[in-house]
């Protein structure tokens, strides 16, 4: 049974259809904060979990319409679905990185010291790893990539197994053919790449002036900061041709939100366009607004806009998977719930809001190629170009009638801050800022190497080593910008 306020568009109702048969609740969070702008969650209660691999998914999504968040919701659904019953029963490739080479040629086989591990991480070319097939997304030839990039949970993954590192969704994409759903997470891997020591603890306060933005894009900023939001866009970086964009901003009165956490919003986007990737930015900053106060609401402060029967149902399931979140997630946001709107503000004014100098939205990359896939070629081909060729593992078939990806490109890189995973790229970034992130000289259990092929040590003088002691330090109270807990899992979390 599906329960919504509004007609499922055509594009939803076909990601519902795709997936197996359940109880789905689509509303619209939207009315719990002043942003106003469509954010609809999508919760799905499958039948039988089994077949879903999951007794509950819930998702959002955003768009200046709601049918176009309805749309998004019911995307990333799909997606994260797909994700867990796309690896059922599909065959797992054991071996070292060195043995494939030399059956498949290399090519064909992902290297691990390209794929940003931890640092200190002991994988080397000659660990034996878990791999599944996966092909180029530009010339379709098939390509090896580890499990661990892949599977979203730990019981995906072969029995005894230990993953190189945290399991996490980056490079997840959807859509109705499977380079839509491709362009998609190859955006997302940008995203997160160019945005990892620009945004949020190492946020470097470079704001765009947005007198020379196209109207929709000026209309939309305008609209939130005349219902008092002090709406900040800033530049992360052009790298690749792109527009790697955030919005923050808390609100001019800091005690407005209904619920205080609303203020610590933010809202990415990356794109060859600089207006749709600025217009995604604004639009998930004022749907984060949204979605942060009911995923991590009281109960009290939330109940008045859940559906009728939604908390019911999803209740035992959420309590029972609260005891699973990350301790240091809960701890975060356990303090942060504590604070008022204001005390938030004054935790976030740096570097979080912080402006140090600006650059016109005139100056930033435009492109008005217009299809996703279309979109995506032309970042792969980028990639290719700089020796990043990225890599597409499909979740479901080819004649699926909608697709789901993962998105994997070696030389990107990702959680840096929260999980020390880093390789060259990001080490010459810091050694460039001349970050205390980065040191050299002898490891130590805080002083960690940073992993990546033997020609990377060559090119920056010597074997870099990233200070994790320092990092946690940067980070401090401002990991709960980084990784949240699961929708409502705080509701039985917030005391110790």
């Amino acid at each position: 049974m599906i329960r919504s306020p509004l007609p499922l568009p055509p594009a939803a109702r076909a990601y519902v259809d795709a997936l197996p048969p359940g109880d789905w609740w689509f509303f619209d969070q939207a009315p719990i904060d002043r942003a106003g702008v469509p954010a609809f969650a999508a919760a799905f209660l499958p039948d039988d979990p089994g077949a879903a691999c999951t007794p509950l998914q819930i998702n959002t999504g955003y768009g200046e319409e709601p049918e176009q968040a309805m749309i998004a919701a019911a995307a990333e659904a799909y997606e994260w679905i797909s994700a867990r019953t796309g690896l059922v029963g599909r065959e797992v490739v054991r071996g070292s990185y060195d043995e494939l080479v030399r059956v498949h040629g290399e090519a064909a086989v992902a290297d691990p010291l390209r794929l940003c591990l931890p640092a200190g991480s002991p994988v080397e070319r000659t660990t034996p790893l878990a791999w599944t097939r996966g092909q180029r997304m530009l010339s379709g030839e098939e390509a090896l990539v580890p499990l661990d990039l892949v599977a979203l949970a730990k019981d995906q993954l072969p029995e005894g197994y230990e993953p190189f590192t945290t399991l996490i969704t980056n490079g997840l994409g959807a859509g109705p053919t499977r380079e839509w759903a491709a362009s998609h997470g190859l955006f997302e891997l940008l995203q997160r790449d160019g945005n990892g020591l620009r945004f949020r603890a190492l946020d470097a306060g470079l704001a765009i002036d947005m007198e020379s933005a196209p109207e929709g894009v000026r209309r939309l900023y305008d609209d939130l900061r005349a219902k008092g939001l002090e709406v900040v866009p800033k530049l992360a970086t052009t790298e690749f041709g792109t527009a790697n964009v955030y919005v923050v901003g808390p609100d001019e009165d800091p005690s407005a939100p209904h619920v205080p956490i609303a203020l610590t919003a933010t809202g990415e986007g990356c794109d060859i366009d600089a207006a749709r990737a600025l217009r995604k930015a604004l639009l998930e900053y004022a749907h984060a607004r949204a979605r942060k106060a009911v995923s991590h609401g009281t109960l009290e402060q939330v109940a008045p806009f859940l559906p009728d029967g939604y908390w019911a149902r999803i209740e035992p399931i959420v309590r029972a998977q609260a005891h699973d979140a990350e301790a240091r997630q809960v701890e975060g946001f356990r303090q942060w719930l504590k604070m008022s709107g204001a005390e938030l503000k004054a935790l976030l004014e740096d570097p979080m809001y912080r402006v140090r100098e600006t650059v016109a939205f005139s100056a930033l990359p435009r492109d008005d190629t217009q299809t996703p896939g279309g979109r995506g070629a032309v970042m792969a081909g980028r990639l290719q170009e700089a020796g990043m060729d990225p890599i597409l593992v499909p979740y479901t078939a080819e004649d699926a009638p909608m697709q789901a990806v993962r998105v994997v490109c070696p030389g990107l890189e990702v959680e840096t801050m929260s999980y020390y995973r880093i390789g060259e790229r990001g080490a010459k970034k810091l050694i460039e800022a001349d970050s205390p992130l980065i040191v050299w000289g002898e490891e130590t259990e805080t002083r960690r190497p940073v992993r990546m092929p033997p020609d990377g040590y060559d090119r920056l003088g010597a074997p870099p080593l990233l200070d994790t002691a320092a990092v946690d330090r940067t980070v401090g109270h401002l990991y709960p910008l980084y990784r949240e807990p699961w929708e409502h899992q705080m509701i039985f979390r917030r005391d110790a």
